[in-house]
């Protein structure tokens, strides 16, 4: 039986500011193929005896290099793979120790970006959150452009790496009409320990129009309100037209219908002045929430309610349901706050999607409790419906007394599951 792989080793030695990292001759002796991007080479060959030209193999694509490596796991080669930086911060050592395992994988870290650029900007880098928009979401972190303004709130300070398809320009360009520019430090690291470095804080509207040099990342510093989360405002905490929002109790039973997700969608249809969405968002920062209103002054109110509490992953979209919902991404979460008269209308739309809820909805009349059960049991949905009765003291003559408020139906809705033996 051949003994293919026996002696397999790979030795992933970083490369920074011209220099490898120490440990680096040894894994050279050792190794009888050396492995590099061709983005490395010119550098390299500076470093690299002309006798070690036979034992180099450049690649193009990551996916070769993996290629090369089986190939030599079953010849039982040893070889040394030179990488940027640090092979462990979103580099390729994450890839090789899952896949051949910590007894055969060597690491021998060199200075990584983030390092050089922390360094440079003379920034302790230890309160900050590291994460990837390098190669989409096959990142360890998977996240993209739309959940920056969330992990802003939830962490106030990022550190972005970037790639040639979501650079500094595109990230500003998001977070222009999303974080207001006075709150925000957005600095930008290029071509760290190269030619051509350059390290520069910019206003985000400088910065979308900007050309950036490869390679780059982002620093992201937060400074403005919405750091604090929780849930539990009370509605003269939320600005609103007199009346005109989701009482305190009633915000308290949809959001626990809604059973929110802690990254996702929720649309908020007839959002008012945002009292549900407020919450929602608040409590939620990874939570994308777009807050659909017709009413001018009502959006109004919402907008400033999101600069208040510094909501920077809610959207204020103008327009009238359902028309205003085509355009917006698809929903893990549906809540129907008002209807304009439009309640069927929206209902068919929501359900002619591939959406199983919950959908959640708020009604007073009984005629509407029924339409939108109907309309909802047609489509698949099972329905469960509680009834809020609040009353609140008040003082009269020296005496409390309680007051009632209009009950409140909540409307929580799935979509229904078949099971075996429902078909006939």
């Amino acid at each position: 039986m051949a003994l293919s792989g026996r002696n397999f080793k790979v030795y992933v030695i970083g490369f920074s500011q011209g220099t490898l990292a120490p440990g680096a001759e040894e894994a050279f002796s050792a190794a009888s193929r050396i492995l590099a991007s061709e983005n490395l080479l010119p550098p390299l060959r500076n470093l690299l005896p002309p006798s070690e030209e036979k034992r180099l193999f450049p690649y193009r694509r990551f996916s070769e290099a993996l290629t090369f490596l089986e190939a030599a796991k079953k010849q039982g080669l040893c070889v040394a793979f030179i990488v940027s930086g640090d092979p462990l911060l979103f580099g390729a050592g994450r890839v090789l120790l899952e896949r051949f395992g910590p007894e055969v994988v060597e690491i021998l870290p060199a200075i990584s970006f983030p390092q050089l650029a922390f360094s440079r900007f003379k920034l302790p880098w230890e309160d900050f959150f590291f994460l990837s928009l390098h190669g989409g979401d096959k990142t360890p972190r998977k996240f993209s452009l739309s959940d920056l303004p969330g992990l802003l709130r939830r962490h106030g300070k990022l550190c972005v790496l970037t790639d040639k398809k979501c650079g500094p320009r595109e990230i500003a360009a998001y977070l222009a009409p999303r974080v207001p520019e006075e709150d925000l430090r957005f600095l930008v690291a290029e071509r760290l320990g190269l030619s051509g470095e350059r390290l520069r804080e910019w206003k985000l509207r400088e910065a979308e129009r900007e050309t950036f040099a490869s390679p780059n990342l982002v620093l992201l510093i937060y400074q403005g309100p919405g750091l604090v989360r929780g849930f539990g405002l009370s509605s003269t905490e939320i600005l609103h037209p007199r009346g005109l929002i989701t009482k305190d109790e009633a915000r308290a039973v949809v959001l626990h219908r809604l059973r929110l997700p802690e990254r996702g969608v929720l649309w908020d249809v007839g959002a008012g002045a945002g009292g549900v969405s407020t919450e929602a968002a608040r409590s939620h920062p990874l939570l994308r929430v777009f807050s659909v209103e017709r009413n001018p002054q009502r959006r109004n109110y919402l907008l400033e309610n999101r600069r208040r509490f510094g909501l920077l992953n809610l959207e204020v979209i103008a327009g009238e349901a359902p028309e205003a919902l085509r355009d917006l991404p698809a929903p893990d979460r549906i809540f129907i706050g008002g209807s304009g008269g439009r309640l069927a209308e929206i209902l068919e739309f929501c359900t002619s999607l591939e959406f199983s809820g919950p959908l959640v909805l708020t009604l007073v009349s009984l005629e509407n409790l029924s339409r939108a059960g109907e309309i909802l049991s047609r489509q698949g949905f099972d329905l469960e419906v509680a009834q809020i009765s609040v009353f609140r003291s008040r003082r009269l003559s020296g005496h409390t007394l309680l007051s009632p408020e209009n009950p409140v139906f909540v409307l929580r809705a799935e979509r229904r599951v078949a099971r075996k033996g429902d078909e006939g």
